[in-house]
Order: C-alpha cells, then structure tokens, then sequence
C-alpha cells in the first residue's frame, strides 16, 4: 500500500493535472452536499438531472520537456474523474501510427485526447480550476459545409411558425422525371406559416406530408432535391391539388451534359473546369499524390470511383472505426467531392477529376461526426502521409485542439485546403485559422435553370467578370484565400451525377488543382519534393498567385479564383534564369557548398530563393 501510495505521488506529483483536478472537487464537494432549493421553497433533490455534455480533455502543451523530467500522462486525471459522480469515458483519442513524438516535442502520451460525458457545470468548474494545465473543450458536432437549403425567411420561417394544431391537413407530391418516371428517394421540403417539413418519396415517386397550421393553400414554396441524374427544382407559390397527388417534373441533367454516359468517347467539362482552366491539363495527372478527402465517405461502385479503395469511416458509434463503413455515403456529398478531385473517365462515363490518377483516400465523418472524429481523422492522414487533405467541415466553436492537430500537419508538410464555409457570414472554424487555405464558393449565371435553388445563391450588385458572382451561402473574412466554382457544380453521386451547391465543393476543387500542382511543378520535383512546412508555404503561395480576381469583393473571393494555366512555372513559362537560385549555393560562400547544413535546410533555403527570385521577375 505505501508503494503504491509513493507511486501514486510520483506520477501525479505538486501542481500536476491531476492535483489540479482534485483542487476543482474540494471547491464543489460542498455544493453538491448543500441542499437545493425547490420551487415552492423547500428543499430537496432536482427531479431532473441536467443532461449531460460530451468533452474533450487533454493536457495542455507547455513546451518541450525539460531534460532529465519524464512525460505527462492524462492517466492520473482520467482515474480521478473516473470516480466522480456523472462522469462516463466514451473513449480515447490516440495518435495513428507510429507517431512517438509531435511536432513540438510532445510525446504519445502527452497527445491523447480523452472524451467523455459530465454535466456541463462539471466542465466548466474543471476548466476553471485546472486551465494552466488541462484543456475541456465541448466535443460538438461537426457542420457540413455543403448541402444548403433555399433561404427559409422569405417562404414562412422560424419568425412566422403558428402554434401546433391537432387536426392536420395532407399533402401528396408525385415527382416524376423523363417520360414521366417516377423519383424514388427524392427529398422534399415544403415552405409554410407553420412549417418547413420534409419528406422523401417512395418507390412510386410519392411523398406524403402532414401539414400542421394550414391547408395546402397556405404552402408558399416547394424544394425538391432528386437522389440523381436530375436537376433539382425550387417552386415559389405554387398551385396544389386537393384531393389528389401534385406532380412536379424535373429536368434530367444529361439535357445540359449529354456525355455523362460516355457513350461518344468525349470527355465531360463542366463550368467549373473551364473557368479554372484545368478542363484541358494536357498530360498532367494526380499521380504519386495522396489526397485525403474529410466528407462523408465515397461509393466506390460509382463508374468513376472504382479507383478509390482507402478510406476509414470515424461515424462508428459501436466502439472501433470501421475500415470498410467510408463506402456508404448516404449524404453523396463525400462521393461528389472525390470526383471533383479525380473521377476517371472510361467505359460507362465521361466524367474527369482535376486530379485524375491522385491517391484518393477518403474519411468519413458525416453524418453525426464530432470534433473528435475529426482530429481522429486528422491523425490518420498524419499516420498514412496524405499530401493534400480537403475539409469540407466546420465547428460552431473554436478549438484550441483542433489549432494543435491542423498546425502539426502543416509542421508535416500535409496542406489542409478548407470550406469557407456556408453561413453567408463569419467564417466557421477552422477556416479562420492562418495554417489553411480557406475557400469561398462562386457561381455563374446561365449554367443552371432558374427554377433551382441554386438562383437564390446570386448576388446581383456583386456580379463580375463573364457572370461570375460570389455565393451569397459562402463565408465572409479577410481569411478567405481564394474563391472556386460551390454553384451547380456536376460531379458523381451515389447512383449517378448531380449538380450541388457549397464551400465544401470549391475547395475539393483546389484540392485537386493542389494535387496537380505537387506532381508536376519544378519546385516540388526538387528541393521541396518531400513533405515540409515549407511546401506548404510555397504551395498555398503558387496558388493565391495564380487566382484571377472576378468581382470586387475580396472577402468572398480572396484573391480571385485560382487558374491553371496561370501557375507560375508550371506550363514553363518561367524563364529557365529564374531557377538557377535552385541548384546553386544558397549561402554564397565560395568552396563551402553549404557545408555543415543539414540537407533538408539546404533545400528549404534553395526553394525559398527561388521564390523570392519569381516573386522579383514579377512571376509571383
């Protein structure tokens, strides 16, 4: 007993994380055993708890250790709170792989994340007393920074809601596409005073939809959102039957890309492709590049996906995370993505990623991830040495968890490519932190039917260049890097083909125009081909250089919308004079060569000089 008393002392020791845990329970442990007030002033137990909160908890990093001391462990806190009433651990966040040491000297240890359930008064009082040493974040839920509905306050919203009725009204909706086949699983929202509802046809095509606050009469719009292969339909004001189902046809898709089948051998380009040059790359593929795609998984049955075969799915609430689960993308957001970066057109379909032949590995953690299925999966392209990684999430709160994982991938050479994401307003963490490449969405008119939702997106006073205008869904902030197609954008999707809407969608758009890049350019063939912060840098640069303003808002837009052709150095326009700094000494003295620099230092200097000399060209 008294060895494992010293023991206990060791591991914990005088202002240790667990000392400081028990500080936070010897403040509480009289709140707990006073007697609370009831609501006719007496005393008594709560009949309710208070529903309790998933958190993050973790040691904070102060620095490398000093020599001679041993690691911190979250062990010694965990055992405590264990014991503690309302306290449940859910699991353990550990670093992927062999990952001994992070990025600032932290070891395994120090890096795991525990996540667990305790009343929020818990939390807060453990984050008060323990902050120099443990971070307690709210493990919330993650955003999807695509998927948008039309704008609900002009339609009857949240500021028109009636009160509930007991006696509801029924309506029928047949959606029907060419000659007149019924839409299985085509999703359904009705606009009203005392609604919006949903729904989601059957096999026959029909959805049926209990209205509560009025008759059919007071709908005041329609959005139908079809599985595949169609466009989808926005319908204000429209005229209902009352007895009998209402049919809402909609237009296939392959009237506007009549190759989506690949029946004529040509390739399929849509308007994104064009705008950013990259629907002729000549003979520039993704190959030799790892590109991590965090959405909501990939089909890989789909004609142009069949490549694809890494991924991991961190949605499993069973226990262990599921290797073969990322292949059932019910949201068809994840799919839409990988296509976006490296769709490979042949038999059965015509469609071509930016990226084709890139090492697509995909990491789904929609629907109902957390913040710590994201930093699990933020380890796994740590661990499996992912290039280029596109996010497609937002966090409603920062996290100073999340700032720690992004900014060790990029101290690994991995270039996070995130959403701007869709609120029309603020920027969403983690778009906001200086380690990413933020990405806003732009659209184009006449590339989809007035009739879409995909209309409601327009900005008319900031309509620019050729019609393009930022996305009025797109995050707003000095942090938004650049701006890429997010409207009406064609790509795969479960079953078929869709045109989608969202930030998620132009930045798997840059991801793959990053991919390409990473394969192809000079820069990255020689001093800045292995996996480096300074790639990263350098990569980002190359990519604000090339981005061609279209309106006149840069916090939609940032620099403008990236061009392919524009890359400086990447099509060799740069004269050869311009990367002579390259493979010369970066140190300038002469017969020393460098000599005592560590290589990789040599090469981080070579590259930068070589930058700064395009940057001095006027190339950059």
């Amino acid at each position: 007993m008294a060895q494992d008393k010293d023991k206990d002392e060791r591991v914990t020791g005088t202002g240790s994380p667990r000392k400081a845990a028990e500080t936070e329970d010897k403040k509480t442990i009289s709140d707990r055993s006073a007697p609370r007030a009831t609501g006719n002033g007496g005393t008594g137990q709560d009949i309710h708890a208070s529903r309790r909160q998933q958190y993050l908890i973790a040691l904070r990093r102060l620095g490398p250790p000093m020599a001679g001391s041993e690691p911190q462990s979250i062990d010694g806190v965990v055992d405590y709170l264990s014991r503690q009433e309302g306290f449940e651990i859910i699991g353990r966040v550990k670093p992927a792989g062999i990952q001994p040491f992070a990025f600032d000297g932290a070891s395994a240890q120090e890096q795991e994340i525990v996540v667990a359930r305790m009343p929020e008064a818990k939390a807060e009082s453990l984050r008060a007393a323990a902050q120099a040493q443990i971070i307690v974040e709210r493990d919330g839920p993650l955003s999807l920074a695509d998927g948008l509905p039309p704008p609900m306050h002009a339609f009857g919203g949240a500021g028109t809601l009636l009160p509930l009725s007991s006696v509801a009204g029924e309506l029928s909706l047949r959606i029907a596409g060419e000659r007149d086949q019924p839409l299985a699983r085509t999703a359904v929202v009705v606009y009203g005073p005392g609604f919006p509802i949903q729904a989601v046809t059957d096999e026959t095509g029909i959805a049926r939809l209990s209205l509560f606050g009025g008759g059919s009469d007071s709908v005041r719009a329609l959005y139908v959102k079809p599985k595949a292969n169609y466009w989808e339909r926005f319908v204000p004001a429209p005229e209902l039957n009352e007895g009998s189902p209402t049919t809402i046809r909609l237009r296939p898709l392959a009237e506007a890309y009549p190759n989506l089948a690949g029946e004529r051998g040509e390739r399929v380009v849509h308007w994104g492709q064009r705008l950013m040059r990259m629907d002729q790359p000549g003979n520039l593929t993704g190959a030799g590049i790892r590109v991590g795609i965090i959405d909501s998984g990939c089909d890989n049955t789909h004609p142009a996906l069949r490549h694809v075969v890494h991924g991991k799915d961190f949605t499993n609430r069973q226990g262990r995370r599921s290797d073969n689960g990322w292949t059932d993308d019910v949201l068809g957001y994840g799919t839409h993505s990988a296509g976006l970066v490296a769709a490979a057109p042949g038999a059965g379909q015509g469609l071509a990623g930016c990226a084709p032949e890139a090492e697509v590995h995909a990491f789904k953690v929609f629907p109902g991830g957390r913040l710590s299925d994201l930093l699990a999966a933020l380890d796994e392209c740590i661990a499996r040495e992912i290039d280029v990684v596109g996010l497609s999430v937002g966090c409603d709160e920062g996290s100073e968890l999340l700032d720690q994982k992004i900014r060790e991938l990029r101290h690994k050479g991995i270039a996070c490519i995130v959403a701007a994401g869709t609120s029309g307003g603020p920027l969403q963490f983690p778009a906001v932190l200086p380690t990413v490449l933020a990405v806003g969405a732009v659209g184009k008119l006449r590339e989809f039917p007035p009739d879409t939702c995909h209309a409601h997106a327009i900005i008319p006073s900031l309509i620019g260049n050729d019609g393009v205008f930022p996305a009025a869904f797109t995050g707003v902030g000095p942090h938004v890097a650049v701006g890429a197609p997010g409207v009406a954008v064609l790509s795969s999707v479960p079953g078929g083909y869709a045109a989608l809407d969202g930030t998620g969608i132009a930045a798997a758009q840059v991801t793959g125009m990053a991919a390409l890049i990473l394969a192809h350019h000079p820069l990255f063939q020689g001093p800045l081909k292995a996996r480096s912060e300074q790639r990263v840098s350098a990569l980002f640069s190359l990519i604000r250089a090339c981005a061609v303003p279209q309106f006149a808002d840069p916090l939609r837009g940032g620099a403008g919308v990236p061009d392919l052709r524009r890359v400086p150095g990447l099509y060799g326009a740069v004269p050869q004079a311009v990367y002579q700094g390259v493979f010369a000494d970066p140190f300038g003295a002469a017969g020393t060569s460098g000599a005592g620099v560590e290589p990789y230092a040599q090469g981080y200097a070579q590259a930068w000089h070589a930058v700064m000399q395009m940057r001095a060209a006027g190339l950059m």
